[in-house]
């Protein structure tokens, strides 16, 4: 399996599939398109579903022997930007180290996929497998959102479990957390800046939402932490305002992202936003303060004695389950009612220069799903 592993992830790590929403990103066509013609070659029933423009996914149905519920496996097939990074588009073998922009995250996993459904034309497995290739995980999901809201509702047997290959060191992730991005406008009056009295301040103000902002991150990091997943937190992530130095600033934004456990309601985390802007609308000096939440994806935990966890923990021993800081996409297909885990190879550098993963994890990661899939 090793040797059909590298040479499927050279040509996947050939393939430009940078996320479209990223400076000269193609989007994920061409790389969809591969994989629909090589599984259409095998033999099984696969579509490309047009996501949008140029975003497209890829889903298969590997048929078993088996009425039982069938398993869902996923991978995402955009990445992120090659800057900096050379011969990203190349997928280099240094022992047992390979190389490549995506060979981590996650082509590596892709690769295992497409290498599963090349042995399950001659050894189907036990039921069904639902072979689904996503885009966009890198930015807004519209890939996993596209399978929950419009493919999902119109299967006739809905998958009984799922598993995504997100790169996991071969542990077997059961939770992970949610993420909310927040901002506030401070909207003042522009002048001259020798005379302030002419003006009003819109960067100043933005001083009692720092504060604001740092007194809940220290209440979060006071709260009992979850188990696996540790303790809420916050961050800054930009500010901007002002035109000038020699300007009374008329306008100055913050954003800010919260990342989230799994029993947080919402509502708390909206309250946190809007104690921020009470705080700067407190202020006095004549600035008007707007507040919006930008986005926001929820966390995930896996069911309690879900199957499809023994499963996995019964096929890899040595696997632990455990909580994961980032956010994936199991989370849409998890709140769908299908338990989902992410199950997938060790590597290292996920969106660096030195992006690598390893092809004895790779071929243990596909041995396990072999195994989860019930091949006999």
């Amino acid at each position: 399996m090793q040797d059909r592993i590298v040479t499927l992830l050279k040509e996947l790590v050939a393939i430009n599939s940078i996320n479209s929403t990223l400076s000269g990103g193609p989007g994920e066509k061409e790389i969809a398109d591969f994989i629909h013609n090589h599984l259409r070659r095998l033999g099984f029933e696969v579509q490309v579903q047009a996501v949008s423009g140029a975003r497209a996914n890829v889903v298969a149905l590997v048929r078993g022997k088996s009425p039982s519920p069938a398993v869902l496996l996923n991978g995402h097939i955009d990445t992120v930007g090659v800057e900096g990074m050379p011969l990203s588009f190349s997928l280099r073998q240094e022992g047992d180290r390979l190389y490549g922009r995506g060979a981590y995250d996650m082509k590596g996993s892709v690769a295992v996929m497409l290498a599963l459904a090349e042995r399950w034309v001659r050894r189907p497995p036990e039921a069904n497998v639902w072979l689904t290739f996503s885009c966009d995980e890198e930015d807004r999901s519209l890939g996993t959102e596209f399978l929950v809201k419009e493919w999902l509702p119109a299967l006739p047997a809905r998958p009984g479990a799922a598993i995504f290959l997100e790169p996991t060191e071969e542990n077997i992730g059961v939770a992970h957390k949610g993420f909310a991005w927040f901002e506030i406008e401070v909207v003042g009056k522009a002048a001259h800046g020798s005379r302030p009295e002419q003006g009003v301040d819109a960067i100043l103000p933005l001083r009692a939402a720092l504060a604001e902002l740092d007194r809940i991150a220290n209440e979060l990091r006071s709260r009992p932490a979850d188990v696996l997943l540790g303790h809420a937190s916050l961050h800054g992530g930009k500010i901007e305002g002002g035109t000038e130095l020699s300007m009374v600033p008329a306008y100055a934004r913050l954003q800010w992202e919260r990342r989230t456990l799994p029993e947080e309601g919402p509502d708390t985390v909206d309250g946190e936003s809007e104690r921020v802007a009470h705080a700067v609308a407190n202020l006095a000096g004549g600035h008007e303060v707007k507040a919006r939440k930008i986005f926001m994806r929820p966390p995930y935990r896996t069911p309690p004695g879900a199957d499809v966890v023994g499963r996995i923990q019964a096929a890899s021993p040595g696997s632990q389950r455990v909580g994961l800081s980032f956010w994936a996409d199991s989370a849409l297909m998890g709140l769908a009612g299908i338990p989902s885990v992410l199950f997938g190879p060790i590597g290292h550098g996920a969106h660096a220069v030195d992006e690598w993963v390893s092809l004895k994890s790779l071929a243990r990661v596909g041995a396990v799903l072999s195994k989860v899939a019930a091949v006999n």
